[in-house]
């Protein structure tokens, strides 16, 4: 058996205890690679949604779907696309490169979706149990990508991160066109000057 001086013992007990009080390492305390690989897949949730038939008392129910994908671009970009449906046939529909950006993935529009409006910035927050999609820079503050939302939808979303599923057409996915614009995208974002 080992024996311990009760300084020693004292020592061991006091190292106990201060890694056991050791808050977590949380998602957005990760660094932005090893971040993205445990986010990675895709996300899906189904669920009856309703479509209005005019002249009728009821609702007509029909399936519906909310997709978010996730997959590594480089060391610090993800791609990332959004497909969420809403009452009475309403989407939402966002693809783009998001940059890492104190702890979120954060995608930015390049030019404003509509004249005279500002750029869509959508941010993906992440913690231990859940993924968050925001269009809003604090809960009150008006939406940024109403242009990509039919009329019901809206770019405040949540799933649990135990929903994640590897993306078994991925070879297919880097060759959409979705894709595709998100890489041009990111590289008109990037060749534009720093802002001072």
């Amino acid at each position: 058996m080992l024996s311990l001086t009760p300084m020693k013992r004292n020592v061991l007990a006091w190292l106990a205890t201060a890694l056991l009080s050791m808050p977590p390492v949380h998602a957005a305390e990760k660094s932005p690679s090893a971040l993205m690989h445990e986010i990675d897949g895709v996300y899906k949730k189904r669920f009856t949604s309703g479509m209005i038939v005019p002249g009728q008392s009821k609702d007509e129910p029909y399936p519906a779907q909310n997709i978010v994908e996730i997959v590594p671009y480089d060391d610090k970009h993800v791609y990332l696309r959004a497909h969420l449906d809403f009452y009475n046939g309403h989407t939402c529909d966002i693809s783009g490169m998001a940059g890492f950006e104190h702890g979120a993935f954060v995608y930015h529009d390049p030019e404003p979706p509509l004249p005279k409006e500002r750029p869509c910035v959508l941010r993906l927050h992440v913690t231990d149990k859940r993924l968050m999609l925001t269009d809003r820079e604090t809960p009150d503050a008006e939406a940024t990508c109403r242009a990509y939302c039919g009329a019901r939808g809206s770019l405040d979303y949540e799933i649990d991160r135990d929903q994640r599923r590897q993306i078994k057409y991925l070879e297919r996915l880097r060759k959409s066109k979705e894709y595709r614009k998100a890489e041009e995208d990111l590289r008109t974002v990037e060749s534009r000057p720093a802002k001072k």
